[in-house]
């Protein structure tokens, strides 16, 4: 493998589930959700170099990563639908911790899916379609920021980015399977998160507190918490700080808590 161009650079921020429910089961196995989702200002490094074997990836992280690597994946599946004339070497710098609900293979996924789009004529539409079948977040972190996210997660509503906060993040170090947790939920914890998600993100514009600690919601926080200890302690932690919410993003296992002012990441 020889690279035969300059070296270019994508940064792949980690996002919060401000707002996380299940809508329903999918005849495909998969799941509806409704989401309010947003981006930090932590993020993983990417280094893409361009090699003489087109369809070929190769990918050297700083860290050990099991299971699928998504930017092999959305390498591949970009690939098959445009066969650009290069292959890659990538250079991964994690931030973002592995298996923390924080997003951070599927925002090194949309990172790569974003270098790789710099090369053709991929209509966004285009894009969207592939980082769906990269993965359920990877179509919210082509763009980032602020949104609604719907159906498999292919359906997003850009918003007015929310500024003005800050958030302290609080990682245990487990690990909880999303496809476990998913498979754990029953059709009675299906539509129970508060309506409508419109009125959450609206508090977060105002800066209504007392709404946005009561419009906050993850139908996943009471059972992870009631399978990992470390997680329900990490949660109280997060509430000793007196934030205006403290909560669960993703399936886990990281807890979040908002501030205005004093919280480590910034809102991006």
């Amino acid at each position: 493998m020889v690279e035969t161009g300059p070296c270019f650079s994508e940064r792949a921020y980690a996002k919060l589930n401000l707002y996380l429910d299940v809508v329903g089961k999918r005849s495909d196995g998969y799941h509806d959700i409704i989401g309010l989702f947003q981006t930090i200002d932590l993020y993983d490094e990417l280094l893409f170099l361009q090699t003489d074997n087109a369809g070929e990836i190769v990918v050297e992280c700083d860290v050990q990563i099991t299971g699928e690597n998504l930017v092999e994946k959305a390498y591949r599946k970009f690939f098959e639908h445009f066969p650009v004339d290069f292959g890659l070497k990538v250079i991964l710098k994690k931030h973002i911790p592995i298996g923390s609900g924080l997003g951070g293979g599927s925002s090194d996924a949309a990172a790569t899916l974003r270098f790789l789009a710099k090369s053709t004529n991929v209509s966004p539409s285009e894009l969207i379609e592939i980082a769906v079948q990269v993965g359920s977040d990877v179509p919210f972190f082509l763009f980032g920021g602020t949104a609604i996210v719907e159906g498999k997660g292919e359906k997003i509503t850009p918003l007015h980015p929310i500024t003005g906060y800050t958030v302290d993040l609080f990682c245990p170090g487990v690990s909880m399977s999303t496809a476990k947790a998913y498979s754990m939920l029953k059709e009675d914890d299906f539509r129970r998160g508060p309506k409508p998600v419109e009125r959450l993100y609206e508090a977060y514009i105002n800066h209504e507190h007392d709404v946005i600690a009561r419009m906050s919601y993850n139908v996943f926080q009471a059972l992870v918490c009631s399978i990992h200890r470390e997680i329900d302690e990490a949660l109280k932690t997060a509430w000793s700080t007196n934030p205006i919410v403290a909560q669960l993003t993703g399936t886990g296992s990281c807890v979040f808590a908002v501030h205005e002012t004093h919280g480590r990441h910034r809102f991006c």
